[in-house]
């Protein structure tokens, strides 16, 4: 079965992008701009989430704490994507674990999707 990674993005280019990336190397991927309600996520059961920090002019990680208090999504693991200076800072406060800084290099950001799928795995 393909690991599944749910990509919460505001730039519709880079949402796409990351999709064709990450399916070219076997996810299964699910993206939107925004969810309008976190229940949403819980049927695609996503192995890793990419957040973005700014969506519609909101925090992203405001959304990353919400998610880390919903029972089904706590334990997936959130990776924070941001042009923000302090992005290990926002990573840290929201619990995120792990963080991409924009621009990201494409390889980057497949290691960290694949280091953190297979740790979820370990850890089930």
């Amino acid at each position: 079965m393909r690991k599944k990674v749910l990509i919460i993005e505001n730039d519709q280019d880079i949402r796409h992008i990351v999709e064709f990336i990450l399916e070219d190397h076997g996810f299964e991927t699910l993206s939107m701009a925004e969810p309008q309600e976190l229940s949403a996520i819980i049927p695609f059961a996503p192995d890793v989430i990419l957040l973005d920090e700014f969506i519609n002019s909101k925090p992203g990680h405001r959304l990353c704490r919400k998610i880390k208090q919903v029972p089904k999504l706590a334990s997936i693991p959130v990776i924070i994507l941001s042009t923000a200076n302090d992005i290990e800072l926002i990573a840290a406060e929201c619990q995120a674990n792990d963080h991409i800084a924009k621009p990201f290099n494409i390889d980057e950001v497949v290691s960290k999707v694949v280091r953190l799928v297979n740790h979820q795995h370990l850890a089930s």
